[in-house]
């Protein structure tokens, strides 16, 4: 499995990335909650996307400071 959150697993922190293995029990829970998904098809999927179009920029916060009059 691979953890997409950052979360404590089997006395490990995982972060969003790192690759585990898991119980058959907890890789049911851990899916259903999102914290990971199973490691084997996201091999093939990531590698396909980052071929393709990188994903849309996130927005900046525009600042707008404060003026004392």
């Amino acid at each position: 499995m691979v953890a997409l959150k950052e979360f404590r697993y089997a006395g490990q922190q995982l972060i969003p990335g790192n690759a585990f293995e898991a119980r058959d029990r907890d890789v049911r829970l851990l899916k259903a909650i999102g914290n990971a998904q199973i490691d084997d098809d996201a091999d093939a999927s990531d590698g396909q996307e980052q071929k393709g179009s990188p994903a849309p920029a996130k927005r900046t916060y525009k600042r707008r400071d404060m003026k004392a009059e």
